[in-house]
């Protein structure tokens, strides 16, 4: 017996083809009573989508979106214009999502919630007045908890990195604890023991302690306890008493916070130095290259299918996204 068409089910439902194919893709253009009733009778003829069909109205989809590209937003949570050009990581994050944008038939355009006046409800009507149906959410870079009060039932979104508390949203971030787990490989690989971790705790508890617990479950040292260690303001001081007391063989660190700190000690009394946030500017450090520019293409890419299957507001179930970095040896 052949699966009921989009005809038969709006017959039995009484209501119009059209209003069935929009409730089948929750469109926010249907009653959800209505949406709930069509959905039910499909269920019960026993309707099965067709993904030959599916994938021609996807290819079609975005046909039109070449020809007539359509706006998205990249909103940056706290930072500030001038900040954001100076910041390599950044750059190539927005880089990503933008060239990923334009592959998909969209553009997009920066926002930013730092801006002076600016607030969520503010910048939602903006969104909304423009025509802007979703929008990419910055990492909250300063704190590990948080909340933007934007008019989420309006929109499509992504949220970059773990540390947006409220609401629960679809999020991409790097794999963090792999990031360490390779970490470590590597300095075990040239046969250094006793590896210390100092790092801001800020940014390991925005990533549910990732990094913190990769270091305790992959270190060499049965109890590397005493060379983890999570600051809440990182300074120079405590940083060279730390080294001075654990005597590491090697660094890890979360950022490049303790490179100068690194260079101002005795060239041979100096640690192997190795950061999880690998950059081009400063090759002269190995680590991990956390890929911004594919983090923020696998954040467009969630985007517009949010957008494309008509999904709006906070999800029901949100989904995770991890991109993996890259080994990045010293030159």
């Amino acid at each position: 017996m052949s699966s009921p068409t989009l005809n038969d089910i709006a017959r039995q439902a009484g209501v119009s083809k059209m209003t069935v194919s929009r409730a089948l893709r929750s469109g926010h253009h249907v009653r959800e009573e209505l949406r709930v009733r069509i959905v039910r009778t499909a269920e019960e003829m026993g309707y099965r989508p067709d993904p030959e069909f599916a994938k021609m109205m996807t290819h079609m989809r975005r046909g039109r979106a070449r020809s007539s590209p359509r706006q998205l937003a990249f909103v940056w949570a706290e930072q500030e214009a001038e900040t954001i050009s100076r910041s390599s990581w950044s750059q190539q994050l927005l880089q990503g999502a933008q060239r990923q944008a334009l592959r998909l038939g969209f553009e997009l355009e920066e926002f930013y919630l730092a801006a002076r006046g600016m607030t969520g409800r503010r910048l939602s009507g903006i969104l909304e007045a423009r025509g802007i149906p979703g929008f990419i959410l910055s990492p909250l870079i300063s704190r590990s908890r948080g909340h933007v009060s934007m008019d989420w039932e309006k929109f499509s979104s992504v949220v970059i990195g773990l540390g947006y508390a409220r609401p629960q949203l679809h999020r991409v971030h790097h794999h963090h604890y792999l990031g360490m787990m390779t970490a470590l490989r590597m300095l075990k690989k040239e046969g250094f023991r006793r590896i210390g971790f100092y790092c801001g705790s800020t940014i390991n508890e925005r990533m549910f302690r990732a990094w913190s617990a990769s270091f305790l479950a992959h270190h060499p040292l049965p109890q590397p306890g005493g060379l983890l260690a999570l600051r809440k303001s990182p300074s120079k001081g405590d940083f060279l008493a730390w080294m001075k007391s654990t005597r590491p063989e090697a660094v890890i660190d979360g950022s490049h916070v303790v490179k100068p700190w690194m260079d101002a000690t005795h060239r041979d009394s100096r640690p192997r130095h190795i950061t999880l946030a690998w950059r081009p500017d400063q090759p002269d450090v190995a680590g991990i290259d956390q890929q911004a520019e594919v983090l923020g293409a696998a954040a467009m890419d969630l985007l517009v299918t949010q957008y494309r299957q008509n999904e709006r507001g906070i999800p029901a179930t949100p989904k995770v996204v991890m991109t993996e970095g890259l080994w990045r040896p010293a030159s």
